[in-house]
């Protein structure tokens, strides 16, 4: 049996056909979060890829919100042996165009064919991890109730129920501070 090996990096802009067509196999929606690529052509694919580290660059800098209500944040995409399996988003920041849509600071999806592997659950712990880096204490992601995968992928990271808002489950995530 093949050792899996796994790494996560953010989105480039310039991305190559694998990474492209592992956003059309997800769809553009499931369980009510979005894949924005899915449908694009390899053309309009490359300008997103541009647009979504530009604004993974405007996060990084501390910009909370775009004129046009978009929101700060970096797309990271998860392989498994150079495969790409899903990708996550990570938001520095929940702004008021975050909380009309309630978004939490992470989501992820993972392609079809990959799910049920524990990819989710990785790519949850590393965005963790980015959030504690930049001195995050808490973080909070939004699932559909009868998301019942995406709620134990929260739950297996720390993840207690904050409240529940008409279908949708708030989790908060406690981010622990690394001793020395």
């Amino acid at each position: 049996m093949e050792k899996k090996e796994v790494f996560i990096r953010p989105i480039q802009e310039k991305e190559d056909d694998a990474v492209y067509q592992m956003f059309q196999d997800i769809p553009a929606t499931q369980n009510d979060a979005t894949n924005r690529a899915n449908g694009l052509s390899r053309i309009e694919f490359d300008t997103f890829c541009k647009k979504m580290t530009e604004r993974s660059i405007a996060a990084a800098n501390g910009r909370k919100e775009f004129s046009d209500n978009r929101i700060p944040q970096t797309i990271y995409i998860i392989f498994d042996n150079d495969v790409p399996v899903g990708f996550g988003k990570f938001r520095p920041f929940l702004n008021e165009a975050c909380i009309k849509i309630r978004a939490g600071h992470f989501g992820y999806m993972i392609s079809p064919k990959y799910q049920g592997k524990g990819y989710a659950t990785q790519l949850l712990s590393f965005l963790k991890e980015e959030a504690r880096k930049i001195g995050l204490q808490e973080i909070e992601g939004v699932a559909r109730k009868k998301n019942s995968a995406s709620c134990r992928v929260m739950e297996k990271n720390g993840g207690k129920i904050k409240e529940h808002i008409d279908k949708d489950v708030v989790y908060t995530i406690a981010l622990q501070t690394k001793t020395r």
